[in-house]
């Protein structure tokens, strides 16, 4: 599976930039599995706030 690439927040959150289709699937189909993900930078602002795949799955 290619990488998930992500952002981390000020607050060590990762928000998803691209992969949301495949990390949604990997959530529903091997919930707990890590997948691997490419760090893409840092954001100045916390993204704590924002749903998680978890909390989108049906």
């Amino acid at each position: 599976m290619p990488p998930v690439y992500v952002y981390r927040g000020s607050d060590g959150e990762l928000l998803i930039a691209d992969g949301v289709t495949r990390a949604t699937r990997a959530a529903k189909l091997c919930p707990g599995v890590p997948i691997p993900a490419e760090l893409l930078g840092v954001r100045p602002y916390p993204i704590r706030h924002l749903p998680t795949v978890q909390e989108k799955l049906p």
